[in-house]
């Protein structure tokens, strides 16, 4: 990704670093650092260094610019961009007011000048002093960035795009820059007795969904955000640029989906299924909210940093559980009562009872371990059962001659002997055999039922569903099984 040229320009730095300034003191070179900011309609964008080559930083987003590689130098006062062609100086950010430098970078094709200099700037992070405004020329009327405002010794602290609906503004909301939280942060709570992870049926404040990329969910996600909608949880749409949620957006409207009740928070993702990477949100006796943060696959690295960055984000403590886990394979009572498949024992070189000692993170004190299907790939337990109330819960079924009878037979045995009332619900085989309707989404009465084109299937568990006492909305996860997960893999509930 990042060629010679990147070392012929570190190079050229080195030679011509004459000036006193320092562009790393404006620009962070650290990747323990992260940056949020709030845009209109509530949209939040994040930003931090998700790789390091020499000094380029590659920044997840770079004020509006979206994925950047970005190079600074001690002793110098220039910084520049790398947009997967060219590196290109930017700016010289202790120039004199007035002095510009031309760049092509996507839709900033033009002009870049020294604004002012030395000057002071609130947000809603603080307020900043020896800030350095720069504006750019853009190449189009309904695109890119057109003003950027940086503050010596923390970064950027505002930025303004432009969109077909005019300028947008995004200021610094928080930050953690060099070990100092913006805005002053008062000591993190400390959780008033063990935090437990709440059931699945408890209340709920959002889901989150992640997309990195349309094509797979756009019709699942457009299902799920009407039937969320009015139910009391937004829906937290977790995106990997402003160029996505825009997409989203608009194949929304396109599809006539109130967009009301959605957020948008930009953030580096490698792949759209927040069930099993995403944050386990645990919940204090006095009601603080904890971030479970298991690890996930190694090859998804900034999927598995987001449970970090979500709970940096909401300002929540974080607990690491020492695990090679994901959350489609975790259910809970949320009384102290976990499920999961063996899945979770074969995958970690641990024995049972130190499993068992990481299961205690999520503050539970019992794990019942079930068989998981037969060759399905992930393990999880989602895909044949899940808690639906205090008392019920919902268990798939094949027909005696399936591989696949004998484990959701024991499966719904074993609830039986746990004291839940088994309902059923068969899976519609004919489309997947792994498409099953337990692989759904409870939010505050409301649930979201994948359906799979199989009318009398579909029907039963959308009954099966409203049998239990919920307002069974049925959503639409023919593409996402085949890769699969259904509507429970690609969202993850944040509780109350």
């Amino acid at each position: 990704m990042v060629t010679r040229r990147l070392s012929a320009i570190v190079a050229f730095t080195l030679l011509a670093a004459t000036l006193p300034a320092h562009a790393n003191e404006f620009v962070s070179n650290r990747r323990s650092d992260w940056y949020r900011f709030s845009g209109p309609g509530g949209q939040d964008v994040r930003a931090q260094i998700q790789m390091e080559s020499g000094n380029w930083r590659l920044w997840d987003d770079f004020a509006g610019f979206g994925s950047m590689w970005v190079h600074t130098f001690p002793n110098y006062d220039w910084f520049w961009f790398w947009d997967g062609r060219d590196a290109q100086a930017v700016a010289n950010l202790s120039g004199p007011v007035g002095s510009t430098q031309t760049i092509n970078v996507a839709q900033n094709r033009g002009t870049v000048r020294v604004a002012a200099r030395n000057t002071t700037l609130t947000t809603p992070a603080g307020t900043f002093s020896d800030v350095t405004r720069l504006t750019l020329q853009t190449s189009v009327a309904d695109a890119g960035t057109t003003q950027i405002w940086f503050a010596k010794g923390v970064g950027i602290v505002k930025y303004e795009t432009q969109s077909i609906a005019g300028p947008r503004t995004f200021e610094l909301a928080a930050a953690s820059v060099n070990g100092r939280a913006y805005p002053a942060a008062a000591p993190a709570p400390v959780a008033n007795g063990p935090a437990r992870a709440p059931a699945e049926h408890a209340p709920m404040e959002a889901v989150l969904f992640g997309c990195n990329d349309t094509y797979m969910v756009v019709d699942t996600y457009a299902d799920a955000f009407r039937g969320l909608n009015g139910s009391g949880a937004i829906a937290e749409v977790v995106v990997t640029s402003n160029a996505v949620a825009a997409e989203v957006r608009y194949e929304m409207t396109r599809r006539n989906v109130p967009l009301d009740e959605v957020t948008f928070i930009v953030a580096a993702l490698d792949s759209v299924w927040m069930r099993d990477y995403g944050p386990i949100v645990l919940k204090s006796p006095s009601g603080e909210r904890v971030v479970a943060d298991t690890k996930y696959y190694p090859n998804r690295p900034r999927d598995d940093r987001f449970p970090q960055a979500y709970a940096n984000h909401r300002g929540w403590q974080r607990v690491a559980v020492n695990l090679n886990f994901e959350g489609g394979n975790f259910a809970t009572d949320g009384r102290g009562t976990a499920m999961s498949s063996n899945g979770v024992l074969w995958f970690n070189n641990m024995t049972t009872a130190a499993v068992r000692r990481e299961f205690e993170k999520f503050g539970v004190n019992r794990v019942e371990f079930f068989e998981p299907l037969v060759n399905e790939g992930t393990t999880h337990i989602d895909m044949f059962a899940r808690v639906m109330t205090d008392g019920d819960a919902l268990v798939s079924r094949y027909p005696s001659s399936h591989r696949q009878h004998g484990v959701t037979e024991e499966a719904a045995r074993k609830f039986a002997a746990l004291g839940y009332r088994v309902s059923r619900a068969d899976a519609a085989r004919s489309y997947d055999e792994f498409a099953t309707y337990t692989n759904s989404v409870l939010a505050n009465g409301v649930a979201l039922v994948p359906q799979y084109g199989n009318a009398a299937a579909d029907r039963a568990a959308l009954d099966a569903y409203t049998a239990l006492g919920y307002r069974a909305v049925g959503i639409n996860s023919r593409t996402s099984i085949r890769y699969g997960g259904a509507i429970h893999c690609l969202s993850m509930q944040v509780p109350r």
